[in-house]
């Protein structure tokens, strides 16, 4: 088994909708050589962004998208409470699941996540910076 990961809701909308390093990231999920964990609470993020109209996914896309998530993800609850993502609290949900599970990366587009670089030796990273490193 490879890597623990926890994706950012950003990575998710870019590997359906577009090639590219996130695309990648998830496929390595699914072949099982990255273990991706989320949280209910990231699932719902996933799944409300996923249905902005500007993105143009179809029902379709969406739901098979999500079942594939479910299927390749550990989904976990969050057995911790973070607080230091003060710009945009909601973005600390990623870090809670990271450290229930002990991951070893955050993969993510976030500014506000991506400037922490290392939270518990965790690895905050761009899903390019990882595809370049592993």
């Amino acid at each position: 088994m490879g890597s623990k990961v926890v994706l950012d809701t950003n990575v998710f909308v870019s590997a359906l909708g577009w090639k590219g390093a996130s695309r990648t990231i998830f496929y390595k999920c699914i072949e099982g050589n990255l273990k991706l964990f989320l949280s209910m609470e990231i699932f719902h993020e996933i799944k409300r962004v996923l249905n902005y109209p500007k993105l143009k996914f179809s029902q379709i896309e969406i739901d098979e998208f999500l079942d594939q998530i479910l299927e390749v993800g550990c989904l976990i609850e969050n057995a911790v409470k973070i607080g230091i993502i003060k710009d945009d609290p909601s973005d600390n949900k990623f870090l809670e699941c990271a450290v229930t599970v002990g991951a070893d990366y955050i993969i993510s587009r976030d500014i506000h996540i991506l400037k922490i670089k290392e939270f518990e030796g965790i690895k905050i990273v761009s899903p390019e910076l990882f595809v370049r490193e592993s």
